[in-house]
Formats: structure tokens, C-alpha cells, sequence
């Protein structure tokens, strides 16, 4: 079994490290896939902190946005796992159910407020 660690910016796989362009905010591991959350600093523009890991380190891939705009603020804000399902949150109250393997939404909610 591998070991992994998260500290800030940097994930630790055994004896192998990846540095990410913003703090770990939180990770869940599900299967072989580490899926982080990043902590996108305020005024800054990253719509896609939310980054799929091999257990081996491998980057398997990157969310997209949920907005089309390329100049709308609205990282993913939570990540969680509900019935054995990766869900993320964004502030706009997008709930997103993620494909693990691929970082690609299997389904859409909107929460109306």
C-alpha cells in the first residue's frame, strides 16, 4: 500500500513528490485515484483546482470549469463523498458528481436559492 501525504502545496507518494500551484485544501482518496481540492487564493482565477491523482503520483487529470466564462471567479469550493459517489461544490451552489477515472461531471445539480 502506498503511503501519501499531503502538506500545503506538496503531495507525497511514498518516496515521490508533486508541488501543486495552490495549498491542498482537501483530499479524498477513492480507489487508486487521490482527488485533491486546492485552496484558490480570493481575486485569483482558477476554475479548475480540482485535480485527479494515481497513487503513484501520475496527474490523471484536471476538472472543468463549471462556468464558461473565462473571467468569472468560481473554484470548486468543497469535495466530498456521499453513497460511495465523488461529489464538489462550487459557490455559485453547482454540485457536481465526478467520474474518478476521468474528472468528468456524471451529473449536475443546480441549488436554487
Amino acid at each position: 500500500m502506498v503511503e501519501i501525504e499531503v502538506n500545503s502545496d506538496t503531495i507525497v507518494f511514498d518516496t515521490d513528490s508533486v508541488v501543486v500551484r495552490h495549498p491542498v485544501k482537501k483530499s479524498l482518496q477513492k480507489d487508486d485515484v487521490l482527488i485533491v481540492l486546492l485552496d484558490v487564493p480570493c481575486g485569483t482565477i482558477d476554475n479548475q483546482n480540482v485535480i485527479g491523482f494515481s497513487t503513484s503520483g501520475q496527474r490523471l487529470w484536471e476538472i472543468e470549469p463549471i462556468s464558461d466564462s473565462s473571467t468569472a471567479e468560481q473554484p470548486y469550493v468543497n469535495l466530498f463523498e456521499e453513497d460511495g459517489e465523488v461529489w464538489v461544490y462550487n459557490p455559485i451552489g453547482a454540485k457536481c458528481r465526478l467520474d474518478i477515472d476521468t474528472g468528468n461531471f456524471t451529473k449536475k445539480e443546480q441549488k436554487k436559492w
